[in-house]
């Protein structure tokens, strides 16, 4: 295709016109990309789910809270998995003469 003899508009309208393609093919080829995955997944007795650990698709799946594992022993409500930031309660036990292993549940 010659693109030279084609005006502004015309390219405009074409791009636009490719850009749908592309996104319809896409979507295409994602199908039967899939398609023959699960196939290959079911002739050895497994679901896709199984093989991608049930993430398939799953941007930003959330993860079940850490069990509690310290506790303020000032206030029993208040408690830490041990996971990310030390609770300010944590720091202050700690500035007051406890360890980790104190405050433990």
């Amino acid at each position: 295709m010659d693109l030279s003899t084609l005006g502004y508009q015309e390219l405009v309208e074409l791009r636009t016109q490719l850009d749908g393609e592309l996104v319809r093919r896409k979507e295409q080829e994602k199908s039967r990309i899939l398609s023959q995955l699960q196939s290959a997944a079911a002739a050895s007795g497994f679901t896709i789910a199984e093989l991608l650990g049930e993430v398939s698709g799953k941007k930003g799946a959330k993860k079940a809270p850490a069990a509690a594992a310290y506790m303020n022993p000032a206030d029993a409500s208040q408690t830490w998995s041990g996971r990310g930031r030390k609770p300010q309660w944590v720091h202050d036990a700690i500035a007051n003469g406890a360890t980790l292993d104190t405050l433990k549940i």
